[in-house]
């Protein structure tokens, strides 16, 4: 059933829900006038009239102080009424707790006091550094033996799991398991080493309806003694496919070698087998042909962009002569051709043409095409030794362009962007620029050089140009590293100096490789990140905006 956005104000409190509704109460869905002291909307329409929203609460009661959520949404939704409303009071209504991501951005209010159910330690730390209290009310604790079968130390370790194992069966397992589904928001997949029918059904019932969250749950035959799976295949079927129908969760059975050589080839001819090898064949030859040609896709579009900036660029800035153009842009290698070029092979003579291009390319120049192509385009990213040479683009949020290229379609590659708190034109502290790391050596694709002592043994790659509206920049590199996931290099301001000086001798610190550069209090840094290749790591540069050389 279709679920509303319904907001009601009671007293001081401002109640936000979102739920199924009855007839009468949809006679007012998206109109801004109260019914039983509550607003309706579906949510387009409140996304859209979030403004006067707030003006309505406004009107209806000007000391609003607190905040009650009723249910786990997307809370991207009503940060801006908390920070319109000056909200001091958080209570988050609900025995679950929230992803890092959602818990960021109460980060950025000026709440004093959060009640939840659960929050890790770290991130109480992060808010109580803020001023902000957090109040937990979470009364159950899972047993030693939940979280010594899950190889955790401590409770808060549960949060981060993605994977739980279940090896033992003991009296008070589900309601462990219960408790840990509500304070952990990360669980992919449940691997069940011991069996019974009540276990596996008392499993299934907790994670079925569980929106926010896809788990898979993994019987693992070789492990079955009593042969249970084979006994009960039937209702483990019925199961599986109840679980993909009407559930959030799926069942998957993961047969030893032993079994599949005893059972699964008994019963297959050498036709079978042939007709299995050549489709497996064709299937692989069709992924792989959808894979280049998806890659075909990403570089010609950016090539096209390429020869856009080009020709933009000549037009509005060129001092060599028709036929001394002409050589230049016919002998300049495609992203296409780059991405074919090993780590550590240099063609000099692509190097030579690429600089004569460099010397000659003007963000300025091109800043009215780029518009033409994205109007949220604020600046261009050049490392050099690399392929990174793009337009950079700013959303209102930073999820956007995770999955949209600067012609605004949906786009694996996604495109290079800066931090949505980042001000382009007066630089910030910090700031931030985002890409993934492909692959084919698209986007930041091509960042990991940085690793590569012989490309840091090279002083002008070190160098990085981020060019903007206001002003051509230089920035120097001071620090390398991979991190596990962290926000605290994501840091944008600094209330003070000395708040600023711990950051750099974190970031510092932190450096697989020594840099004698100097960074001060005052200096403004330039940040790249993107994942490393493993979901769990960041691969990080810092750089310093060298002085004297914005223009």
């Amino acid at each position: 059933m279709k679920e509303y956005i319904v907001i009601t104000i009671l007293d001081n409190i401002v109640f936000f829900d979102y739920r199924t509704i009855n007839d009468d109460e949809k006679v007012f869905v998206n109109k801004n006038s109260l019914y039983k002291d509550s607003l309706y909307y579906t949510l387009k329409k409140y996304k859209k009239n979030i403004k006067k929203i707030i003006n309505l609460i406004k009107e209806l009661n000007k000391n609003v102080s607190s905040f009650r959520i009723l249910k786990l949404i997307t809370f991207k939704y009503v940060i801006p009424i908390i920070n319109e409303l000056n909200i001091e009071n958080l209570i988050l209504d609900f025995s679950s707790t929230l992803d890092l991501s959602d818990y960021e951005l109460f980060l950025n209010t000026n709440l004093k006091n959060i009640y939840c159910y659960y929050m890790p330690r770290g991130v109480v730390k992060k808010f109580e550094s803020n001023g902000t209290k957090i109040y937990k009310s979470n009364l159950k604790e899972v047993s030693f033996e939940f979280l010594n079968q899950q190889d955790a130390f401590e409770i808060d370790t549960l949060y981060y799991k993605k994977v739980i194992k279940i090896k033992k069966e003991y009296p008070n397992l589900i309601n462990d398991l219960e408790e840990f589904l509500k304070i952990n928001y990360n669980l992919k997949a449940i691997h069940i080493y011991v069996y019974s029918k009540e276990l596996i059904e008392s499993i299934v019932d907790l994670v079925k309806n569980d929106e926010s969250r896809n788990v898979i749950i993994f019987l693992h035959q070789g492990y079955d003694k009593g042969n249970f799976i084979e006994e009960n295949f039937d209702w483990l079927k019925k199961i599986s496919n109840k679980c993909r129908e009407d559930y959030t969760c799926e069942f998957r059975i993961i047969y030893s070698n032993s079994f599949l050589k005893n059972n699964l080839f008994k019963q297959l001819t050498f036709n079978n087998l042939k007709l299995i090898s050549v489709l497996c064949i064709y299937v692989s030859l069709v992924c792989l042909a959808i894979v280049k040609a998806y890659d075909y896709i990403e570089q010609v579009s950016i090539d096209t962009l390429n020869s856009t900036l080009i020709n933009e660029s000549y037009a509005s800035n060129n001092t060599n002569t028709d036929e001394e153009d002409d050589e230049i842009l016919n002998n300049l290698p495609t992203v296409s051709e780059n991405l074919e070029l090993n780590d550590n092979e240099v063609e000099p003579k692509e190097e030579e043409e690429k600089d004569q291009i460099k010397s000659k390319y003007s963000f300025e120049n091109s800043l009215k095409s780029l518009k033409k192509i994205n109007k949220e385009t604020i600046g261009y990213l050049i490392v050099n030794n690399t392929n990174i040479s793009y337009p950079v683009v700013q959303h209102s949020d930073n999820n956007y362009y995770l999955k949209y290229d600067i012609y605004k379609k949906r786009n694996s590659m996604g495109w290079i962007y800066l931090d949505y708190r980042n001000n382009s034109k007066t630089l910030d502290d910090n700031n931030i620029i985002y890409g993934h790391n492909m692959s084919n050596g698209t986007m930041f694709g091509t960042l990991k050089k940085v690793l590569n002592s012989t490309w840091r043994k090279n002083e002008e790659n070190l160098i990085i140009s981020f060019d903007t509206e206001s002003g051509k920049y230089r920035f120097k590199i001071f620090s390398i590293y991979k991190v596990d996931y962290t926000t605290d290099y994501l840091k944008v301001k600094f209330d003070s100096k000395s708040e600023k000086k711990d950051f750099i001798k974190l970031i510092k610190g932190r450096s697989s490789y020594k840099f004698n550069t100097d960074v001060g209090e005052d200096d403004k840094i330039l940040t790249l990140s993107t994942c490393s290749g493993n979901n769990n790591k960041r691969l990080v540069v810092h750089a310093v905006l060298l002085k004297g050389e914005e223009k």
